[in-house]
């Protein structure tokens, strides 16, 4: 228990995230989803975050409207990032607590909280659930 006590978000957070722009398309979308597997990708503009795309995001604007049965593929297609991306965002700071930023995580229901600068526009990093649970003893 103390080694997760005594841990720093930046003891544990990836540095080198993987972002996508606000006119990313949604087959470049996919393509990130499948090729890392991540659940959650920054969106950055002009080096700020603008907010965050998911995988629940993206297979929500696929999801059936009762008020048509053929979902309108052009319009769907036509969409990019920024038309499905959260802008809602969630973050830490790097010097924060791991338990800080797990806390966060089952706060808000999500896998991964951005680190950022105290303004939360700048992106420092991003931690999972993951590379928590690389600090969770039991014994």
């Amino acid at each position: 228990m103390r080694r997760i006590i005594e841990k720093k978000i930046e003891d544990a957070m990836t540095k080198d995230v993987i972002t996508v722009r606000k006119d990313t398309s949604l087959k470049e979308l996919r393509d990130l989803f499948k090729q890392y597997d991540f659940n959650v990708f920054p969106v950055i503009e002009n080096g700020e975050i603008m907010g965050v795309v998911t995988k629940l995001n993206f297979l929500k604007i696929f999801s059936f409207d009762p008020e048509r049965l053929i979902p309108d593929l052009r319009s769907i297609y036509a969409k990019n990032a920024g038309d499905i991306m959260s802008k809602r965002i969630i973050a830490v700071c790097s010097g924060d607590s791991i338990q800080k930023a797990a806390q966060k995580m089952l706060d808000h229901r999500v896998r991964a909280v951005l680190v950022t600068d105290r303004s939360k526009k700048k992106l420092k990093g991003i931690i999972t659930r993951g590379d928590i649970m690389k600090f969770v003893e039991v014994d």
